[in-house]
This record gives structure tokens, C-alpha cells and sequence, in this order.
């Protein structure tokens, strides 16, 4: 499988389809793998593109710090390897922040922005969840048992009543060879507490969708309004029947809402 050396370390990706290119950007402690049910929804339209996050998956984690402008470099990074200077980018909860660091500073690289489940900062009560999952995680691995405690933070209670999906999804999840580690998931949630768009998100000029799911417990309504009624040329759409990971949840809901924006809606105004 792929793999190209970007900054300090080593970025594994994978390419699915053809055509104009779109990056899809994970969240926190998920890697390339969680957006495999959707990228081959994209592929028959565009050239997918998905990577593993510095500290998740089969990407390395280096010796710098890690910060959320430096995994949007690395992000960059892969599109020179790839020689793409234009892309749609669909970023989810942490791999939002990068996208939306992406848009900031580097806007000739993105045709149209998709930010899903995520906030231009995080608030101190998910810091505290996280570390509360960084303890846990140390002390268990990625067990089962740590993984389920995930669950109502990821899904709908509709969802989290379909027995066969949850525990297809854990015992997967559980026997992953490439489980977050608690160094990388250490790294990553440093970066998230650190990261604040606030004053900086009414630059990115790019076409916006933000995408939110009705069921959503750890990114609240009031934080994914305040990153869309901040964006000058954003659109917010609320979407029933999905929580927090929206394109696991509900891959065709998502696949055809985004296509919907990336094709069908051309440039204009917010809202």
C-alpha cells in the first residue's frame, strides 16, 4: 500500500476512483479505514483521497510536536507528493480543525470545503473527555470495553439499538491491527486542546457546507452554528438520523448530501 515520507514521518493514503481530486481528513483516533464506506461512494464522481493522521493508523508520529497546523502540513504535503494543487476537502470533527487550519492558510488549495461533526474550538469539556479516554485507554488498550464506552459519543440511539451493527462494529474495531495507540491518541488530543479558529475562520473564503447530525452529543448545535454563521460563504444543513459520525452512521445520507454540494450547488453567498 502507498506510503509517502511527509515532513518527519512516514503518511500512508490510499486512492480510490478518478477525476477531480477530494481529501477526506479523519477525526480523532480513526484513520484511513473509516472513510472506506463512503469513498467508493465518491470514487465513480472524484479521485478520493484518505490517510492515516500522524499518531493514528499506518502513518508515524515523528519527534516534533504534534499540533493541528502541523498534521494540516502534512496534509498539504500529500498533495504535492501528488501533484494536486486543487482539491475539494471533507474534514470530520478533528480532521475539521485541520481542514479549516487548511482553508486559513493555504486557500488556493481547496475548490470547495465539506467541515462535518466539528467547531472552531474545542470546548473544555471534551478536553476533559478525552483525557478521561486517554487514562482509560492506557490503563485497557483498545479493548472492547474501551471502545464501547465510545459509542453514545459516536451514534444515535437508533443506531445503538441495532445490536448486529454494534457489535460487528466493536469486535472490528477491537481486532484492528492498527489500533490507536495511547501515545499517538496522547499526541492527538494535545493538538486538539490547543487549536482555536475562532478569530481566524471569517478568512477562509471557500464555498462551505457544514454538515451536523440531529443526534449529535459531543459537538453541540450551538458550537457547529457558531463555526457556520462565522464562514462568509457557508451553508449549515442538520441532518436527522445520524449523531456525531455521520458518514458511518448513515454513508448514503452523507454520500449523497456532499454530492449534492460538490456537484449540483454552484458558487454563492452564505446561507
Amino acid at each position: 500500500m502507498p506510503s509517502v515520507k511527509s515532513d518527519d514521518i512516514p503518511l500512508y493514503y490510499e486512492v480510490y476512483g478518478k477525476g477531480s481530486p477530494l481529501l477526506l481528513i479523519g477525526g480523532l483516533g480513526s484513520d484511513s479505514a473509516s472513510w472506506l464506506g463512503v469513498a467508493k461512494g465518491f470514487s465513480p464522481y472524484f479521485q478520493a483521497i484518505v490517510f492515516d493522521n500522524r499518531g493514528s493508523g499506518r502513518s508515524g508520529l515523528g519527534h516534533q510536536e504534534c499540533t493541528i497546523g502541523r498534521m494540516a502540513q502534512d496534509a498539504i504535503g500529500l498533495l504535492d507528493l501528488l501533484k494536486i494543487e486543487r482539491t475539494h476537502i471533507i474534514g470530520h470533527s478533528m480532521g475539521g480543525y485541520m481542514a479549516q487550519e487548511i482553508a486559513i492558510n493555504y486557500p488556493g488549495r481547496i475548490d470547495k470545503l465539506v467541515l462535518e461533526s466539528t467547531a472552531p474550538v474545542s470546548s473544555e469539556r471534551n478536553n476533559a473527555l478525552f483525557k478521561d479516554f486517554y487514562d482509560q485507554l492506557v490503563k485497557e488498550g483498545c479493548s472492547e470495553v474501551w471502545i464501547r464506552k465510545w459509542l453514545p459519543w459516536l451514534f444515535s440511539p437508533r443506531l445503538l439499538a441495532d445490536s448486529p451493527f454494534i457489535e460487528g462494529f466493536v469486535k472490528n474495531a477491537a481486532s484492528y491491527p492498527y489500533a490507536m495507540t495511547a501515545e499517538g491518541f496522547k499526541s492527538q488530543i494535545g493538538a486538539i486542546a490547543s487549536f482555536d479558529a475562532r478569530g481566524r475562520i471569517g478568512a477562509i473564503k471557500a464555498d462551505t457546507l457544514v454538515l451536523e447530525g440531529k443526534d449529535d452529543a459531543l459537538i453541540t448545535l450551538q458550537e457547529v452554528r457558531e463555526l457556520a454563521d462565522n464562514i462568509p460563504r457557508s451553508r449549515f444543513k442538520l441532518l436527522d438520523g445520524a449523531a456525531h459520525a455521520i458518514h458511518i452512521e448513515n454513508p448514503k445520507l452523507f454520500v449523497d448530501t456532499v454530492l449534492e454540494f460538490l456537484i449540483t450547488e454552484k458558487g454563492r453567498g452564505r446561507k
